[in-house]
């Protein structure tokens, strides 16, 4: 989906608070992309949004536990995790212990992982295998004109207007705001779908090694 740009959604905003007639010269374009960008930038953290949502694939070397992330990875928002193991997709699980950190450990397959500044897996591994992550990407630039939102714009919108006519102690702000929990909700909705289902699978072959050895 392409959503709209800075500039379409700042000359929206202007006309919805009443500078329509003013002209470019009574808005200050600075307020009003602020108070758009700082929608997105609440609006995304608020949920996982499916259009964000994507994987980067990394290839283990023998021996080497720590690997980077992709560019547009918040690392605390990787959601999941799996190793292909030559025939299947395995779900590796978060958290290294003492323990195991403590105990040497024959190179194989990682079956673990933390995240830490890189990536580190756990134990080694003794070859090539492909980690696939998932997680929500950062959104695109937001900062010129011609940048396209990265979530729904119509929300980005509402949620900027509400801050906006507040701040001019408009009247209707109250409403704009009840309309904006109310429009969250549904957006909410629409992207957790009917159900969510975690891609772990409660039968992967892996979960019976050791976790705490």
């Amino acid at each position: 989906m392409q959503y709209k740009t800075l500039g379409e959604l700042r000359s929206t905003l202007a006309r919805r608070l009443g500078f329509g007639a003013t002209g470019s010269a009574g808005i200050n374009a600075g307020l009003l992309d602020s108070l758009l960008q700082n929608a997105q930038d609440q609006l995304v953290v608020q949920f996982d949004w499916r259009g964000l949502i994507k994987y980067d694939e990394k290839t283990t070397g023998a021996g080497q536990t720590l690997y980077s992330y992709a560019d547009d990875c918040d690392p605390m928002r990787i959601s999941d995790v799996a190793i292909w193991d030559g025939s299947r997709w395995v779900t590796m699980h978060e958290g290294i212990s003492f323990a195991q950190r403590s105990t040497a450990a024959s190179r194989t397959i990682p079956v673990r992982y933390e995240r830490f500044a890189d990536f580190e897996v756990w134990p080694e591994p003794d070859a090539a295998y492909i980690i696939r992550r998932y997680y929500v990407a950062s959104p695109e630039r937001f900062t010129q004109d011609n940048d396209r939102a990265s979530i729904d714009d119509a929300l980005i919108l509402l949620h900027a207007i509400a801050n906006a006519k507040a701040h001019y102690k408009q009247a209707d702000a109250a409403s704009y705001g009840t309309q904006l929990q109310a429009m969250m909700r549904q957006i909410k909705a629409k992207n957790r779908g009917q159900s969510v289902q975690s891609r772990s699978e409660p039968d992967d072959v892996y979960l019976a090694r050791p976790r705490d050895v």
